[in-house]
């Protein structure tokens, strides 16, 4: 299993949403050690979006990897979340597929993003899946989802592990979570379909393509920090560095 070490999560993070200059590039740390959250259970973790509009804390959107849920990924970062929810609000959002034996199947060769079966969730999430020809299906539902479940409420940041980081930096380029001001990833792969899909939802609730220019602006220039594992078999470096680029 790979994790977020808990110190660097809870300094880099304050620090990322400090941030007033923004740059143009995400960073890339690679690592020797791998690095990744799982599912983050406070008592947020099943709240609705209704519940977090009546707290004043800077608030944290977390998005736990390919068979996880939410509390899994609290949980494996429990360091770094105590620590964290000193200051934030953390909101661990659950992944909308149910996941199935015969999805980890045609998925990744069976790999997933909890290889560590003595500590499996009962329950194994996902974001999106891969068809039989390669295609990563269901990528709308999910950002219709997103959507969704932080309608009317403000996230100053975005925390996300394996296929929740990559789907962290789509929301904040395209604009679909709004006012993110940072955004912190780890094992997270580049999958262009994602960013496709993100783009035409986009261009549907904005025909201005000067707007969507703005907005594509707005999205690259957020601090984004991306941490890969040298070490990594199921993420390489370079799948994360691409994702930078």
């Amino acid at each position: 299993m790979r994790f977020l070490d808990k110190h660097t999560t809870a300094t880099v993070l304050p620090l990322f949403l400090s941030v007033r200059s923004s740059t143009k590039r995400p960073l890339l740390f690679p690592t020797t050690k791998t690095t990744h959250p799982s599912s983050l259970s406070l008592s947020l973790s099943s709240s609705s979006s209704s519940s977090l509009e009546h707290n004043n804390m800077p608030r944290i959107l977390c998005l736990h990897g390919k068979s996880q849920t939410g509390s899994t990924f609290s949980n494996k970062i429990g360091g770094a979340r105590r620590k964290l929810s000193r200051n934030y609000e953390l909101h661990f959002l659950d992944g909308p597929i149910v996941l199935l034996p015969e999805h980890h199947d045609q998925n990744n060769g069976g790999k997933n993003d909890n290889n560590n079966n003595d500590d499996a969730p009962q329950q194994s999430l996902a974001w999106w899946l891969r068809d039989e020809d390669g295609e990563h299906v269901l990528i709308q539902e999910a950002l219709d989802y997103i959507a969704r479940e932080t309608k009317g409420v403000h996230y100053d940041a975005i925390l996300g592990f394996s296929q929740g980081g990559t789907l962290a930096t789509v929301l904040a380029v395209s604009g679909i979570v709004p006012g993110v001001r940072a955004v912190v990833t780890s094992g997270a792969p580049i999958v262009e379909d994602a960013f496709d899909v993100a783009m035409k939802i986009a261009a549907v609730s904005n025909p201005n393509r000067d707007g969507i220019r703005m907005q594509q602006h707005r999205g690259l220039r957020v601090p984004k920090l991306h941490f890969a594992g040298e070490r990594d078999v199921l993420v390489s470096v370079q799948s994360t560095r691409d994702l930078c680029e």
